[in-house]
């Protein structure tokens, strides 16, 4: 209430300061040569671009037909280029945007456009042959309000049929890139049709799975390598795929929640349960590759340098978590159980190598070839590592444990409660994933 009063207030004090205007034969020539239609449209792109608000704009020219002397037709034209006006701050703001949000901003402009165009062409033309007698009607707040209204909701309408042809323009203006286009596939993949069938859902959860583990590995790659070659356009690629990665892991979770509440037999019920663990740790690894990218980031910001013996020994440590992650990603893909034996004793491997060059590096700090900061930034960097290591290792154990079954039991795997013709009187305990570390 007391913003709507503050509006009448301001209202009031400007229609009040226009008035004199009416006397003002500079003012009335102004006015009289928006009567041009093109002139009358680029003032009202121009003035609502300025003030950024399509409602002040009317407001202001409400105020100024309080003088009498505005017309409809120097009103129309007006009112017509206040919308295109009004998109102009919608499209700055979708500069830094991402595509969907380029192409909102572009359906703001497109609908404000066309409206602009038809309605003109249309009016315009009629009025070459029929000459309407209300053009010089002179022009009230009520009927200017009443004037935008209808212009706006006459677009609505003519243009609500054509909604998937707009959808269409606006995807054709902001391209998506083949790699868009991968992502989206893959999320197409998790039909809630197949949730009845849950052998087909798990088959379609492990081939999305499948390229949330390629993006994975390429992310860690990319990651590492800012700390050699830092360039600003992989880093933020780096960002971008981490909030796919996260966007794989709730588009999977979610999916495998709602399986998991259809009955499936013990198989299936680990398979699940060993697929919720995974997308875990796979998110897991991308966070520390995120970070890693962050402080390649800082490093480039602040100018820090490690010595040459620091370097080497980060290298060493990146050529291992680049196999491990490899290893891992493959042994997942092909459910190969062999490789996935190889992962933990070389997360293993890592761990002790990571700690192993903090002392070395302690070493460094306490004969003064290395500084604080630059300690505390190896020290992160190689905590990341680790983490990547164990989380890695974690995976591919809970796929060796879910995989120990004997060989009658892939022979014959136990059915579903509902298939059983015998009910059972204590419900088979569930296998638990172990905690991630």
């Amino acid at each position: 209430m007391l913003g709507f009063a503050i509006l009448m207030t301001g209202m009031q004090m400007m229609s009040g300061a226009v008035s004199p205007l009416r006397e003002s034969p500079v003012f009335i020539k102004m006015l009289t040569m928006f009567s041009n239609p093109i002139a009358g449209i680029l003032v009202g792109i121009a003035f609502t671009a300025v003030l950024q608000s399509a409602s002040a704009t009317v407001g202001v020219l409400q105020a100024l037909s309080v003088t009498g002397i505005l017309t409809f037709a120097s009103a129309f034209p007006i009112v017509l280029g206040i919308g295109v006006g009004a998109a102009c701050p919608v499209l700055i703001s979708a500069i830094g945007a991402n595509k969907n949000g380029k192409r909102t901003a572009l359906v703001y402009l497109i609908n404000d456009l066309f409206g602009l165009i038809m309605w003109s062409v249309i009016f315009y033309t009629v009025n070459a042959f029929v000459h309407f007698t209300f053009m010089d009607m002179t022009m009230t707040p009520v009927a200017i309000a009443l004037l935008n209204t209808v212009f706006r909701l006459a677009t609505v309408i003519v243009l609500f049929p054509f909604i998937p042809k707009i959808e269409k323009l606006v995807c054709w203006l902001v391209k998506d890139n083949k790699e868009d286009l991968e992502d989206e596939a893959d999320f197409d993949l998790l039909e809630e049709r197949l949730l009845n069938y849950p052998a087909l859902a798990i088959a379609q959860c492990h081939r999305v799975m499948n390229g949330m583990s390629k993006k994975l590995r390429k992310n860690v790659n990319r990651a590492m390598n800012l700390l050699n070659d830092y360039q600003q356009d992989k880093y933020d690629k780096v960002q971008r795929k981490e909030d796919l990665i996260d966007k794989y892991e709730s588009r999977l979770g979610e999916y495998l929640i709602q399986l998991t509440k259809r009955e499936m037999n013990s198989a299936q019920t680990r398979q699940t349960s060993l697929y919720l663990h995974t997308i875990n740790d796979f998110e897991r690894i991308g966070d520390h590759a995120s970070y890693i990218a962050h402080m390649a980031n800082e490093m480039h910001d602040n100018h820090t340098q490690f010595s040459q013996a620091a370097w080497d020994e980060l290298n060493i440590v990146m050529e291992a978590v680049r196999e491990e992650i490899n290893v891992t990603c493959n042994a997942f893909m092909k459910d190969d159980k062999e490789a996935a034996q190889r992962v933990a004793p070389l997360g293993a491997v890592i761990t002790n190598l990571c700690d192993e060059l903090k002392m070395h590096h302690v070493e460094r700090l306490s004969k003064g070839e290395c500084g604080l900061e630059e300690g505390t930034v190896f020290n992160d960097i190689l905590n990341s590592f680790g983490r990547i290591a164990a989380h890695s290792a974690s995976a591919m154990t809970a796929r060796r444990r879910t995989s120990r079954v004997s060989p009658r039991q892939r022979a014959n795997p136990p059915r579903s409660r509902s298939a059983s013709p015998f009910p059972r009187r204590h419900p088979l305990p569930r296998w638990k994933s172990p905690s991630s570390p």
